[in-house]
């Protein structure tokens, strides 16, 4: 198969629409309702901070990103549109407005350019006429052997991390015992529970909710941050394998590792393409782990290429359950022969506002609940006894929603347990709460 090295170009942005309907999303009602208020709003103090943060003196404060990239806006006070667009992505994502997310996302990468496009359009038949096989099922039968699996996933795609949370429990049965995650923060032992102390990345709720469902399965849970003070990407990568191997080499010889990494950066500040972290990895310990990419062929993709081929597959073979493609019974990869399998999302649907896959395929209830105050905006569900312990401020929601749906509920995704819910209006000021249980 032809294969090209597309470039990190610097957020291209075009005008042109793409052909496919399949990947296409907008600004959310709700979105575009906190962006009318917020607009009316006089500039404040906190809205003038350099940096758009989900933290003030209470701790979390999801909405404050959006209040400060919205008065920017108003202001015409954006100074980078690229960054601008990144950090409204990610405090949407947050607040699991998704659909509002990717808008922005696609807004960042923009689209390839028209040669590029032929290309593609070539390399995505080879897809379209693969085999599909169910990636649950395949994945399990890779990781069987070995002692190493490692998976990139993508905070901004909370899918990602829902599909390896559905697999915990048989990983756990072949021998898996640690998960080392790159969005954690550095921790000396392994994590007992989690809060804003573990790091900003992981406050977006259902990464929230794989790291509780790998505690819970009995996994060691450790940080596999990078040293982001290593300015050269090529060194960076080397000392966190380095880090890693060690706390591999450490582990009892029947124990078996669970690596999760964001997606790879095409190139380092040389602009030559960098192997991915996988290969680092099994390099420093001498020893091979299975590398599955999971974010190249999901909505939105990591790149504007990626993207394009994503939307082309789905609009002429969309698939409805996460799905290996075979070639000749052999994984088909696309550009990087490092990774052992690529895994294709279907395309996000959704019930009552909220992505369906959020029910972590059936561990989360889907529970309605009402506004319970007139100015009530944000739904917040947090786990009853991490609320007892700390602030809710420091705490991550076992889910939250600003998006109600026609029915004039809110419909939050719960597993059985006891949750303080507290609304909160568009300035994030506490209105009421209340104390649910939700039963098996």
């Amino acid at each position: 198969m032809q294969s090209i090295i597309f470039r990190a170009r610097p957020y291209l942005l075009l005008t042109f629409t793409f052909f496919s309907l399949v990947g296409y999303t907008q600004e959310s009602p709700a979105f575009q309702s906190l962006k009318k208020y917020y607009h009316s709003l006089p500039t404040n103090v906190m809205d003038t901070n350099w940096l758009m943060t989900p933290i003030d003196t209470g701790g979390m404060n999801y909405l404050l990103p959006l209040r400060q990239g919205l008065q920017r806006e108003k202001n015409r006070a954006i100074i980078d549109t690229a960054a601008y667009y990144d950090l409204l992505s990610d405090a949407l994502c947050r607040l699991t407005d998704y659909a509002t997310t990717q808008w922005y996302e696609k807004k960042l990468i923009g689209l390839p350019s028209r040669e590029e496009q032929t290309i593609l359009r070539q390399q995505a038949q080879s897809f379209i006429s693969a085999t599909g096989t169910d990636a649950t099922a395949f994945i399990l039968r890779q990781t069987i052997s070995g002692r190493i699996a490692l998976f990139n996933a993508s905070y901004l795609k909370p899918y990602t991390y829902v599909w390896i949370g559905t697999m915990l429990d048989s990983l756990r049965k072949q021998g898996y015992r640690h998960l080392a995650l790159e969005l954690l923060s550095p921790t000396k032992e392994p994590i007992q529970e989690i809060s804003l102390s573990n790091g900003l990345f992981i406050t977006e709720p259902v990464v929230g909710e794989f790291i509780r469902f790998a505690i819970a399965a009995g996994f060691s849970v450790i940080s596999c941050q990078p040293d982001y003070s290593i300015p050269n990407l090529h060194e960076r990568k080397k000392e966190q394998a380095m880090r890693l191997g060690k706390y591999f080499q450490q582990m009892p010889s029947g124990e078996k590792l669970l690596v999760v990494t964001q997606p790879e950066v095409l190139s380092g500040s040389d602009g030559k393409q960098l192997p991915p972290f996988s290969l680092y990895l099994s390099s420093w310990m001498g020893e091979s782990c299975l590398s599955i990419d999971q974010c190249t062929l999901s909505s939105g993709s990591i790149n504007d290429a990626g993207a394009f081929l994503y939307e082309l597959m789905s609009y002429q073979k969309p698939v409805n359950r996460p799905t290996v493609p075979l070639q000749n019974g052999q994984p088909l990869l696309w550009n990087n022969p490092y990774y052992s399998a690529l895994v294709w999302h279907p395309t996000p649907s959704y019930n009552n506002q909220r992505p369906v896959w959020m029910g972590f395929y059936g561990k989360k209830k889907t529970i309605a609940l009402p506004a319970a105050h007139p100015k009530s905006w944000l739904a917040q569900a947090f786990y009853w006894e991490e609320v007892q312990k700390r602030r809710p401020g420091n705490c991550i929601p076992a889910d939250q929603t600003y998006q109600l749906a026609a029915d004039g509920n809110y419909y939050l995704f719960l597993q059985p347990g006891k949750y303080r819910i507290i609304y909160r209006d568009k300035d994030n000021a506490l209105l009421t709460f209340r104390d649910i249980e939700v039963n098996r």
